[in-house]
C-alpha cells in the first residue's frame, strides 16, 4: 500500500448493535469469572498488531511519557497521526467527541518488524507502517487522551474492522506480534 490509488474506496457504515459486550465476554474466557459491574477498565487504548490481533489496553495516556507508549509497540522514535481521511471519518461516523489518532514507530521499517495493513490503510496509503499501531483521541489542542466509554472503543473497533475486515480478538497470546520471535 504505497499510494491512495491501492486504498479501497469503502463508505463506512454507521457501528451500531452489540457496542459494549466484546470485552465483558473476553473477561468471562480470560478470568473464568463474570466481570464484575463496578470494575472500570477505562480509561483504554487500542492496540492493533500487524496480523489484525487486536488489544484493549488499560492505559491513561494523557499522563504517559513517550518511552511508555513505545513500550506498548516494541518501537522507538514515535510518528503521530493527527488526521487522515480514514481516522476522520472513523471519528465522524462514531460521532467521537475527539478526534482519532493513531501511533506507531517510525523504527519499526529499519527493524524490519511486519507490515501493519490497517496501519497503512489508516495512514491513508502516505506511509509504510509496520509493527503494532496505537488508536487514540485528541482534543482541538493537541492533548492526547485515552477512551473513556467502553461503548466509543468498541464502536471504533468495528468500524475499523469494517473497514479492514481482519480485526480479531484472541482469547491468548496467539497473534499477538512479537518482533523478536
Amino acid at each position: 500500500l504505497n499510494s491512495r490509488s491501492h486504498m479501497p474506496n469503502r463508505n463506512i457504515a454507521k457501528v451500531s448493535g452489540s457496542a459494549g459486550t466484546h470485552i465483558p465476554s473476553l473477561w468471562l474466557l480470560k478470568k473464568g469469572k463474570v466481570m464484575p459491574e463496578d470494575y472500570e477498565i477505562l480509561p483504554a487504548v487500542l492496540v492493533i498488531h500487524p496480523s489484525g490481533y487486536t488489544e484493549f489496553l488499560d492505559a491513561d495516556m494523557s499522563s504517559m511519557t513517550s518511552g511508555e507508549i513505545e513500550s506498548f509497540i516494541y518501537g522507538e522514535d514515535l510518528e503521530v497521526v493527527h488526521s487522515s481521511e480514514y481516522l476522520a471519518a472513523i471519528t465522524e461516523e462514531c460521532g467521537l467527541e475527539k478526534n482519532l489518532i493513531m501511533y506507531f514507530a517510525r523504527k519499526a521499517v529499519a527493524e524490519d518488524f511486519e507490515d501493519n495493513y490497517v496501519g497503512s490503510m489508516l495512514y491513508d496509503g502516505d506511509a509504510e507502517v509496520r509493527g503494532p499501531i496505537i488508536i487514540a483521541l485528541e482534543d482541538k489542542e493537541n492533548n492526547v487522551s485515552s477512551f473513556e466509554s467502553e461503548e466509543d472503543i468498541e464502536n471504533v473497533f468495528e468500524a475499523i474492522d469494517d473497514l479492514s475486515g481482519i480485526l480479531r480478538r484472541e482469547t491468548d497470546d496467539d497473534g499477538r506480534y512479537d518482533p523478536w520471535a
